[in-house]
């Protein structure tokens, strides 16, 4: 895409020509010296061949200012042209979705509601959807990371814990307390002279 050369410095006063803001109404009533010197170099008859060029150098501007709408108008016309570029897909997603930013803000902090079951929703849900499959790759690796870390968490949560072995009770010995029996006295026996049991011990 070529460049717009001759941008003017800062403090530069630039006026288009009647003609120029009657060609291109878009450009009526905005003061942005940057956005203005783009015009400025559009108009310049030599520069007719770079028109489309700095038609999209204009979209992305506005787009950046925050006129979304201004923004479309000049896609939806280079799109008629069958214009064709990668900034010029950028500019289309990113009004886009500030458009589609800006009318669910309204429809929720003004008009205090919900997307539609059956209308908005299915259109936003696509639209979710079809961007996280267009994500960056960086992006990818990063969520695959993360998948994989909570994956692991999640094995070794549910990882079965073995059991302790179980303790071996040693039970005590039950030791026997002795038990004193109780004995009569015993009688002494009476003593006998071995002289009277002798029969000859009289002799």
């Amino acid at each position: 895409m070529a460049s717009v050369t001759g941008l003017t410095h800062a403090g530069d006063e630039i006026k288009l020509k009647k003609s120029c803001l009657k060609d291109y109404p878009e450009v009526v009533g905005e003061s942005n010296p940057e956005l203005l010197s783009i015009y400025s170099q559009l108009c310049d008859k030599k520069n007719k061949d770079n028109k489309n060029s700095i038609l999209i150098l204009a979209a992305q501007k506005f787009q950046q200012m925050g006129k979304s709408n201004k923004a479309m108008q000049i896609v939806s016309y280079l799109e008629t042209q069958n214009i064709q570029s990668n900034e010029l897909t950028d500019v289309k997603f990113l009004s886009g979705v500030s458009l589609a930013h800006d009318a669910l803000n309204k429809m929720r902090n003004n008009e205090m509601r919900y997307l539609s079951e059956d209308g908005t929703y299915p259109v936003a849900k696509s639209l979710s959807d079809a961007i996280k499959q267009a994500a960056p790759s960086s992006v990818l690796v990063e969520k695959q990371q993360e998948v994989n870390t909570t994956n692991v968490k999640t094995s070794k949560s549910t990882r079965p814990v073995r059991s302790a072995r179980p303790t071996k009770t040693v039970r005590k010995a039950k030791v026997a307390t002795p038990t004193t029996k109780s004995t009569a006295p015993v009688k002494p026996k009476p003593t006998t002279n071995s002289a009277n049991q002798n029969p000859f011990g009289k002799l």
